[in-house]
C-alpha cells in the first residue's frame, strides 16, 4: 500500500469508529497496543485459516484484557469447518453478547439459535455489482442517459433492495460490510437509515476468491489444513497487460486497491457509515502498532 498522505485523511472523520482486523496472534499483539477501540479477529476469506478453539480463546482473552471490544470474523464454510465454527459460536454465546462477521448463509442460519450473538454481514454476503464495473468491461458504445441508468444499478448493493434487507434483518443482522468503492458511498444512506450499521473496508477490494488457495499451491503448500499461512507475510503483484489493471494476490483472494482522497472521504462522511476497517498484513503494509496508529491518527484528526 502506498503511504497515505496526511492531507488525504485529515477530514474530521472522528465520528467513524476505526476497527483493526487481523487473523494471527502476532499481528493481534501489535493491534492491541494501538489506539483502536475494537478488534476483528479471524479469517475473512479462507476456511483453512480458521483459528483453532484454543487460539480463539486466547485472542478473546487478550482483547478483553486490553479493554477493547472483540468481534469474531468467519469465512464461507464447507461442512467440516462449519462444525468447528458452530462450536466456536456456542463458546462466544456463553461468554455474553458478541458481534460475529458472517460470510456464510449456513452460519447465519445457525446464529439465529444463539441469543447473545449479533450477526454482521461480511462482504461475501453483500452483493455489489460494481466490483466488476460495467463501463470498464463492455465494448458497446451507449448514450449518456443509458450509462447513468446502468451505473445506478452497478453502484448499489443487494441491501438497497427492500425484500433483501428485510430478509437479513429478520435473521437478527445488525450491520453489513461493504468495499471501498467511492461511487457506492451515496447509496449507503439507505442501509444506515434502515437501522443497519455500515462498515467500509479501507483500500482493498476483493475481485476474486478461490476455495483452494492458488497462492499456497504456488508456494508448494500441499496440505491446506496444515498450511503455514504464507499469506500472513506475503502478497504478490499480478502483472496482466490485457486487463491493464493492478491486481494483487494474498492468500486465496485477488484484490485491487483503491486509495482514498479528500473527495471520497467527504462522501464517506455523508453516507451514514459507522465503522472503517483496517486490515493488517503485507497488502496494506500495516503490520505494527506504529503503522496502525499513524493511519488511525490521520483518519481521526
Amino acid at each position: 500500500m502506498a503511504d497515505l498522505d496526511k492531507t488525504t485523511l485529515q477530514l474530521g472523520t472522528a465520528m467513524i469508529d476505526v476497527t483493526i482486523h487481523t487473523a494471527n496472534i502476532s499481528f493481534l499483539k501489535e493491534a492491541l497496543q494501538s489506539n483502536c477501540k475494537k478488534i476483528r479477529y479471524g479469517s475473512e476469506f479462507c476456511m483453512y485459516a480458521i483459528p483453532s478453539m484454543n487460539e480463539l480463546k486466547r485472542a478473546y482473552d487478550m482483547t478483553k484484557e486490553a479493554e477493547k471490544k472483540f468481534v469474531y470474523v468467519t469465512p464461507r464454510l464447507a461442512d467440516d469447518p462449519m462444525d468447528l465454527v458452530k462450536k466456536q459460536l456456542q463458546f462466544l454465546d456463553e461468554l455474553g453478547e458478541t458481534t460475529v462477521i458472517v460470510n456464510d448463509l449456513g452460519a447465519l442460519n445457525y446464529v439465529e439459535e444463539l441469543s447473545n450473538i449479533k450477526p454482521h454481514l461480511g462482504r461475501q454476503l453483500v452483493y455489489t455489482p460494481s466490483r466488476c464495473p460495467w463501463d470498464e468491461i463492455t465494448e458497446h458504445q451507449v448514450n449518456f442517459f443509458t450509462k447513468r441508468k446502468v451505473e445506478k444499478i452497478f453502484y448499489q448493493t443487494a441491501l438497497n433492495y427492500e425484500p433483501t434487507i428485510n430478509f437479513f434483518k429478520d435473521l437478527k443482522v445488525v450491520g453489513a460490510d461493504v468495499d471501498w468503492i467511492p461511487k457506492l458511498f451515496s447509496n449507503l444512506r439507505y442501509i444506515s437509515h434502515n437501522n443497519l450499521n455500515v462498515s467500509v473496508h479501507l483500500l482493498s477490494i476483493p475481485v476474486a476468491i478461490t476455495r483452494k488457495c492458488h497462492m499456497a499451491r504456488f508456494l508448494g503448500e500441499k496440505d491446506f489444513d496444515r498450511c503455514s499461512r504464507p499469506c500472513y507475510s506475503k502478497a504478490y503483484f499480478m502483472n496482466n497487460p490485457t486487463l491493464e489493471k493492478k491486481l494483487y494476490v494474498q492468500g486465496n483472494t485477488i484484490y485491487k486497491l483503491e486509495e482514498p482522497n479528500p473527495k471520497t472521504m467527504e462522501s464517506l462522511k455523508k453516507s451514514g457509515v459507522s465503522e472503517l476497517v483496517l486490515s493488517m498484513g503485507p497488502l496494506s503494509k500495516m503490520t505494527s502498532q506504529s503503522s496502525l496508529d499513524e493511519v488511525i491518527q490521520k483518519i481521526q484528526t
